[in-house]
This record gives structure tokens, C-alpha cells and sequence, in this order.
């Protein structure tokens, strides 16, 4: 950021370029490895503060029982049928397959079935038994099928405000010799980067760990973070917690997403998980990604038992948690970019503001996966 505040008197002219400075392109570079969220993230503008997310669910390939099946029985219901169609081929726990030959009781979350499909032998099922969806079988000459489309839900974000105020005393803007990590120099430019570091901070963790608030219901509203919006993948207890392995890994990440067509290809890693991967004998391996404008290498690594998906480490995850994120749909929706806004001197004191404004955007959450709840990694 430059320094537009000059040592010694300060006249009318010097505020006539104090207008509002965007500088996100600096924000998304200097902390791209800290803030890996927010920094890397493709930014879209967004007009209002509450904006809608489509998510569209495609035909999930296993059902759950709703009601135990005798051998005899030429019905099955479910907990939700309504993605069934007539010819589908279903593949109860036992391995019996099961023919639908009607339309759907939408009702009673019912289908009748014919048993004992290719060559398999009729047998039970209990309730809440897990049914996999083999496919669909027609004779190519049928009309008058009902379709069933992907199912659309609505859900809606928040954008947020977050505001950093700087402020430094005339005496101490007057410091010569004054120690700054900050390029400039003077007090003013280190408080600067202290505040842009607090509000990059701020962004990162609330798009990873925000509720949502209602901005019709509350003066500050909040947006939701990728734990509350990822709601079909979100694993906070997960089976083997104090013996997590690689196959639990891939169970509670890779396999629920793409179980739901979704298509991961970035894991956002807290800094601890790191050394479970090398407890599981797959140590990261650094890959070039160039370096930011500061000149600075771009974190990215991969693990070669995850077949080339990019790792990140993110610094601000709590630990023992992990992300997986088709990344084609998430995005930062953005009201305002970060920008510096000049007050100017109050008193004895140059004064301003760091401001941004935005929401993640995340289309098709039963496409991510979110873990948490591990106390201890195993080979």
C-alpha cells in the first residue's frame, strides 16, 4: 500500500487523492499462503446483501430401507423414493436384485418390485439397510415415463462487513528510526499492514466457521461458512476418531462426494494434518506454483495416494480438520474488495478504515466434504 501521508505539515492538497484505495490485489497476494480461503478464491460481484445459492442434487445411488422386506413382499418403501424410476435395477444388502416396475407412490415412498432379477435369489432386508442404485434398465420402446430431474434447493448467504480501524498519533508518525516490517517505513504504514492482516484474518476464519445472521433480523449480518453450508458431507464425529487412517480419510471425503457427483479436487488441510499424512507413509511432496508479485512460493502439495488432487495447507483451520472442495463451485461473491478508507487527522491522530464486504458462494454442497473430530492419527 502506498504511503500517502507526508511527514511534517499537512495542507488541503495532500487529502485531495485521500479517496478510497482498493487493495485487494496486494491483500490476495501477500497472504496467499495464510489466508489461502479468501486469496485464491475467483471473486464475482454481488449486488445485495443477501443473495440466493441453487444447489441441484443428482440422483444419489444409495437408498435406506424405510420398512424391513420379506422375501415374499412385491413392495419396498424408502425413506425418500422419489428419484426412482420404472426399469431401475436396485441391489439389496443381501445381494438379491430388485426390478421397479411401477411409478412411485409419492405418498408412501413406496415402488413395486419384481425380485430376484438376474439370476439372483429373493431374500429379506431390514429397516434403515443401505440399497444401492445399479441403474436403469428400459426396452427402448416405452412412453409415458415420468422423468425425474435433478432436484433444485434453494438456500440463501449473507454478505459481511468487516472493518479494521487504524489509527496513529501524530508524535508517533513523527518517530524517526521506527523498526516496520512494513515497506514505507513509518508507523502509520505498519499499523496498515497490522490492521489488513487482522481483516484478512477475520475473512478467512468466518468463511470457514460462520453461522449466518439474517441482515432483515440483525444490524451486523453474518455470513455462513463452509462448515454450516456443507450440510450432506459434514463428518464432526467420525468413525476411528482416535485412529484416524487414510482409508478413514478417503471414506469421509472422496468417496461421500463423489457418491454425490461431486468432483474434489482441492483439500484445504489445518497445519497438523500435514503430519497425518505422514503417519499414513504419504509425506506431502511440494509443487511449483510460481511465486505471488512479492516474490513469495505459492504453497501447493500433493499426496500421491490421493492421485494428483492439490493440497493446501490453511493456517487458520483448527487443527485435526480437513476440506475437500470441488473448487469449479465455490466462489467469493464480493460487494466490496478490500480497500483502505482515509479519515484523514482527528485531533493529534491520522485516522482510516480497512473495509471489505462479501460471502462464499458454495454451489452443490453434497459435492464438498467437511472433517472434523479427529484426536489422534494412525498408520
Amino acid at each position: 500500500m502506498p504511503s500517502t501521508f507526508a511527514q511534517g505539515i499537512e495542507l488541503l492538497q495532500d487529502f485531495a487523492g485521500q479517496i478510497r484505495n482498493e487493495i485487494h490485489a496486494v491483500s490476495m497476494n501477500w497472504f496467499v499462503n495464510r489466508c489461502p480461503l479468501v486469496s485464491r478464491l475467483p471473486r464475482i460481484p454481488v449486488e445485495s446483501t443477501t443473495f440466493a445459492v441453487v444447489s441441484r442434487v443428482a440422483r444419489p445411488r444409495t437408498l435406506k430401507l424405510g420398512a424391513a422386506v420379506a422375501a415374499t413382499d412385491t413392495s419396498m418403501t424408502f425413506l425418500d423414493a422419489t428419484y426412482l424410476m420404472v426399469g431401475d435395477v436396485l441391489e439389496l444388502v443381501s445381494g438379491e436384485r430388485v426390478e421397479v416396475t411401477g411409478e412411485v407412490n409419492v405418498a408412501a415412498n413406496s415402488v413395486t418390485i419384481r425380485r430376484a432379477a438376474e439370476g439372483t435369489v429373493a431374500s429379506t432386508g431390514a429397516l434403515n439397510d443401505t440399497v444401492r442404485l445399479v441403474g436403469n434398465s428400459r426396452t427402448g420402446g416405452e412412453v409415458n415415463q415420468l422423468g425425474v430431474a435433478m432436484k433444485p434447493a434453494i438456500s440463501y448467504q449473507y454478505c459481511q462487513t468487516w472493518q479494521h480501524p487504524v489509527q496513529i498519533s501524530g508524535s508517533l508518525q513523527a518517530a524517526i528510526g521506527f523498526a516496520s516490517s512494513a515497506r514505507g517505513g513509518t508507523p502509520l504504514d505498519q499499523a496498515r499492514m497490522d490492521g489488513l492482516q487482522n481483516l484478512m484474518d477475520d475473512m478467512e476464519t468466518t468463511s470457514y466457521y460462520g453461522r449466518g445472521e439474517d441482515p432483515a433480523l440483525v444490524a451486523r449480518p453474518k455470513q455462513k461458512g463452509l462448515k454450516t453450508l456443507i450440510v450432506t458431507n459434514n463428518t464432526t464425529a467420525p468413525t476411528n476418531s482416535g485412529t484416524y487412517r487414510a482409508t478413514d480419510f478417503i471414506r469421509d471425503t472422496m468417496e461421500r462426494c463423489r457418491t454425490n457427483g461431486g468432483n474434489p479436487d482441492i483439500l484445504l488441510l489445518s497445519s497438523n494434518f500435514m503430519t497425518g499424512l505422514a503417519t499414513w507413509g504419504h509425506a506431502v511432496q511440494r509443487i511449483t506454483a510460481g511465486t505471488n508479485v512479492f516474490g513469495v512460493p505459492i504453497n501447493v502439495f500433493e499426496a500421491p495416494f490421493l492421485g494428483g488432487i492439490t493440497l493446501v495447507e490453511a493456517p487458520l483451520l483448527r487443527p485435526f480438520t480437513a476440506v475437500a472442495l470441488t473448487s469449479s463451485e465455490i466462489r467469493l461473491r464480493v460487494k466490496r474488495n478490500e480497500f483502505w478508507s482515509p479519515r484523514g487527522v482527528r485531533g493529534d491522530a491520522f485516522e482510516g478504515d480497512l473495509i471489505a464486504e462479501g460471502a462464499i458462494e458454495l454451489a452443490n454442497e453434497s459435492h464438498h466434504a467437511w472433517v472434523e473430530g479427529i484426536t489422534a492419527f494412525s498408520a
